[in-house]
């Protein structure tokens, strides 16, 4: 009768083991699937938020700067990009947006400077971005594209509004 008692507590404990593995097993395998699942937003999340803060600050960029003949497609150092002028106390700024080493980039600066090398250089970068490409669509129509890191590629249309509504007095 002891022989019987044992092998039961033996069977028993057993039972116990592979239902707590089996129990662990589960646990790792939804921990697992659970920390992709979250990488992936995360790496979807990071892609939007780039493709769409730079097109909200090219946007922005020309919002503000739209005035008759301000907005441009240009280049600086035969790189394509967004130039815009204003004047600030009787004196021509330039700010050229344009795509240098994987970040969308921005540049201040009046025309004719010379700063001793590259101008791309110069410039801050803004946007971690791996494309960057621009082109006059129509008559005060610009179109944007660009491709973030993880090569989604998305395009923005703006069109200027000074250029289309000019007011006589």
């Amino acid at each position: 009768m002891n022989q019987k008692q044992e092998n039961r507590h033996i069977v028993d404990i057993l039972f116990v083991l592979a239902l707590f593995c089996v129990f662990a097993v589960s646990v790792l395998l939804l921990v697992s699937i659970g920390a992709n699942i979250y990488q992936k937003t995360v790496n979807d999340m990071d892609g939007n938020y780039n493709s769409r803060t730079a097109f909200s600050y090219i946007t922005e960029k020309i919002r503000q700067n739209d005035t008759s003949s301000a907005v441009s497609i240009g280049t600086l150092d035969d790189v394509p990009s967004i130039i815009l002028s204003q004047e600030v106390e009787g004196e021509i700024f330039h700010t050229y947006l344009y795509e240098y080493d994987g970040y969308l980039t921005e540049l201040l600066t009046r025309p004719g400077l010379d700063l001793g090398g590259n101008l791309l250089k110069a410039g801050r970068p803004l946007i971690r971005l791996e494309q960057f490409e621009l082109s006059e669509a129509g008559s005060s129509l610009y179109r944007f594209r660009l491709t973030t890191k993880d090569r989604k590629s998305l395009s923005l249309y703006i069109s200027t509004q000074s250029d289309i509504r000019e007011v006589d007095e």
